[in-house]
């Protein structure tokens, strides 16, 4: 049976509570993705994929709803955006984990869907372990081989283009638009492999929003995708459970 808070009343969590041994908390972002998928693309692929990893994983984890809104400056420039100051999000984050904590769940995995978000991830985990003695993680859900013979053409990649589009179709298709077009890529920095700043998205990277060509995604590369991922991310929640902090700082 799988956890999934989304479906569980109270008496059904009581029941097993104690059985599990890992809380995911799916994280994602209210921005742009341009023409080609919709604003709840981070938020829906976190979630789905954690409610996925809690299909394979039974009573070992329980999956939380998400957390819809992230660090999204970079792509404020784009109405309809949303973003989150790093300190508000990794507060957020910090307080989301001492709740669960507080139900005797004491490792937090964050399953990032918006990239932005790792810096707040790093940051609540951090300070969980030093301040709560509570154990965060964070992984991302991408596929490094199973990508249908897509070869990233530049520095940038992984935002409304055939990779993330394949995802989103493997993952939850409902948020990809019908009709896709190619990025609008920008001569800059960013997009010549410096990262190393807080680009815009609209004038460092992509006028459209989007990158290179999603036209080349399709739903078959997405489901190999998320079955690599899946693989990967039960073996890393297996040595999650296994994990003892020895550490006194």
């Amino acid at each position: 049976m799988a956890l999934i808070m989304e479906y569980m009343n109270l008496p059904e969590l009581e029941k097993v509570i104690d059985q599990v041994k890992v809380a995911l908390v799916p994280v994602g972002s209210c921005e742009q993705h341009g023409p080609n998928s919709t604003y709840y693309t981070d938020s829906g692929r976190a979630d789905a994929f954690a409610k996925a990893l809690a299909e394979r994983m039974g009573n070992k984890v329980l999956a939380f709803p998400p957390v819809t809104y992230g660090l999204s400056e970079h792509h404020m420039d784009f109405v309809g955006t949303v973003t989150l100051k790093p300190e508000t999000l990794a507060k957020v984050y910090e307080d989301i984990c001492v709740s669960i904590s507080k139900h005797g769940i004491n490792k937090i995995l964050f399953i990032i869907g918006h990239g932005g978000n790792t810096v707040a991830c790093e940051f609540a985990a951090i300070t969980l372990k030093m301040k709560y003695g509570i154990q965060a993680f964070w992984a991302g859900f991408g596929s490094r081989t199973a990508t249908g013979g897509l070869k990233p053409p530049g520095y940038a990649y992984g935002h409304a283009d055939e990779f993330e589009v394949s995802s989103t179709l493997g993952l939850c298709p409902q948020y990809v638009k019908e009709e896709m077009v190619p990025g609008i890529m920008q001569d800059s920095l960013y997009t010549r492999g410096f990262w190393g700043y807080a680009p815009s998205w609209k004038y460092d990277v992509s006028l459209n929003g989007c990158l290179n060509d999603a036209r080349k995604s399709s739903m078959e590369i997405g489901l190999d995708m998320k079955e690599e991922a899946l693989n990967k991310l039960e073996k890393i929640v297996e040595d999650i459970i296994a994990y003892e902090n020895k550490s006194k700082v």
